[in-house]
């Protein structure tokens, strides 16, 4: 098939490198490196590598966007990772029209964030949308659903990588359904869920909050991602690690109590509640300075974090 690609970033170059051999892309558009400060040059570096027609876009409503789809003349339109809406008579300009590649088990999920979002929400799995695309955002018929397990203890890398090597069979099969003229399954509306997308003051953990809760927050939002983080002393601290305790550690929300399993018990959660067994942080790191054990953080216990 004769392809468009509009794409970005890490998971914008899986996408084009995915596509080159098997189909032509006439037209690859990417935003600069430097788009709102993202600074990914992934898309930038395969179009060099493989020799590809790139145009530069903001938002793909230059005036000159219109003509380079019509002279591409291509079966359908590829996105993965463009970061703004495409308008919405641009998704017709290809004979068998566009298509979309999503991080999420649509129509849960749509927006931004997913495989964070799922991991703090407790779900047990995650997966890849390929769907026909509508003018709002990650709307249209689902062609292609590849599903991802969850394991308990997954953090957010790991639960993204695994995500991302279902881009390409997902695309790839999803290409082929299209050929064949299969138009997908239309999301039901009612089940849709939308995520914004992730700051810091998102992340804050509040330690009256359960310790699942906690934990799956920290999980959620571990590296490369903005952590999960608490104060101490007047300073912020990022947690890069934690553990589920071994037993109950309890009293006042906050409070680290003692070293246990390598790191440093903090209460969490309603007194009294089955679920406030407090929270294990094993790696944290200060505003400031390095990544350290918690045990060499807090070497005095009884102090209260977040307050």
């Amino acid at each position: 098939m004769k392809l468009v690609f509009f794409g970005y970033g890490e998971l914008g170059a899986v996408g084009v490198d995915s596509l080159v051999e098997p189909h032509v892309v006439a037209l690859v558009l990417t935003h600069r490196t430097e788009f709102t400060g993202l600074g990914e040059p992934h898309v930038a570096e395969l179009v060099e590598k493989h020799g590809l027609p790139v145009h530069i876009s903001s938002n793909a409503r230059e005036p000159e966007i219109r003509q380079l789809l019509r002279d591409a003349d291509a079966d359908a339109i590829v996105s993965t990772n463009w970061r703004t809406r495409l308008p919405g008579d641009l998704l017709g300009m290809a004979k068998l029209g566009a298509l979309n590649v999503h991080d999420a088990l649509l129509p849960s999920y749509s927006g931004f964030g997913a495989v964070n979002w799922a991991i703090r929400n407790g779900e047990t799995e995650a997966g890849v949308t390929v769907h026909l695309m509508e003018e709002e955002l990650d709307t249209g018929p689902a062609v292609v659903q590849h599903r991802v397990p969850i394991g308990p203890h997954d953090t957010a890398l790991q639960v993204y990588e695994a995500v991302t090597a279902q881009y390409v069979p997902a695309t790839l099969a999803a290409l082929e359904k299209l050929a064949a003229g299969d138009r997908g399954t239309p999301q039901d509306p009612t089940r849709r869920t939308f995520y914004h997308r992730i700051g810091e003051d998102d992340t804050m953990i509040d330690w009256s909050q359960s310790t699942a809760r906690i934990y799956n927050l920290i999980r959620g939002q571990s590296d490369p991602y903005i952590n999960a983080w608490t104060t101490f002393d007047g300073r912020k601290v990022a947690v890069k690690s934690a553990a589920l305790p071994d037993g109950g550690y309890c009293g006042t929300p906050g409070k680290v109590v003692r070293q246990a399993q390598g790191g440093v018990a903090v209460v969490c959660g309603q007194t009294g509640s089955p679920d406030a067994l407090g929270i294990i942080l094993l790696e944290v790191q200060v505003e400031g300075d390095e990544p350290r054990p918690a045990t060499e953080v807090f070497k005095k216990m009884g102090v209260r974090l977040g307050s």
